[in-house]
């Protein structure tokens, strides 16, 4: 009786285990909690690292060269990429964000074993550029393309590299404006609300320059 038990359950457990690894993770909570917006990254996954003329090692050097305190080189250009940031109004009612402007501030950040991320701060203009925003009606989606890993203020201010072959992952940020303004939201202008909303992580594949 004993024997027929075990194999059962042990077939159970397995089972058990398989289904909680396949389940996804919860989105991370949007700033402040109960705020209708989801985003996530979308888009091609697999690049080829382009060191231009340089070697792989060369191209490493250069990049944290550039990236370090004080450093002296040019930041190289960052690696072009074909994604895009969908913000989903998660609510029953439609909703108003601002998805440009300079109160909207998109940030990338880069994970993985080769992954460099800098700010590079320089001269910018001094013009108020006010933000524009788009309705986006229940359960639809807003895109944002992202054409390279430059994010930040104005889109100019936050360098991310791959530098070496192998897997990473991508994370966006995303502090914009929403009307109706969220509980518990800092007052923006004209009645938005300032929220802040992070992805989940988008999986890279970089590999070999063919």
């Amino acid at each position: 009786m004993v024997r027929s038990i075990l194999p059962l359950a042990l077939v159970f457990g397995l089972a058990g285990f398989t289904a909680a690894e396949d389940k996804k993770p919860d989105p991370p909570k949007p700033t402040p909690e109960g705020t209708p917006l989801e985003i996530t990254i979308t888009g091609k996954a697999k690049y080829a690292l382009d060191t231009g003329k340089l070697s792989a090692e060369e191209y490493k050097k250069q990049v944290e060269d550039a990236t370090k305190p004080k450093g002296r080189v040019p930041f190289p250009a960052a690696p072009t990429v074909d994604l895009a940031i969908e913000i989903k109004n998660t609510s029953d009612k439609p909703v108003k964000v601002w998805f440009k402007g300079d109160p909207v501030v998109i940030t990338l950040d880069l994970k993985g074993k080769g992954a460099v991320n800098a700010d590079r701060l320089g001269p910018m203009t001094l013009e108020f550029r006010i933000p524009e925003a788009v309705e986006i009606a229940a359960g639809k989606t807003h895109s944002i393309p992202v054409k390279s890993l430059v994010s930040g203020i104005r889109g100019i201010t936050h360098y991310s590299y791959w530098t070496e072959l192998g897997d990473y992952e991508l994370v966006a940020t995303v502090q914009t404006g929403m009307n109706p303004a969220p509980k518990g939201a800092k007052e923006g202008m004209d009645g938005f609300g300032m929220v802040k909303v992070v992805s989940p992580a988008f999986k890279v594949t970089v590999e070999e320059k063919k």
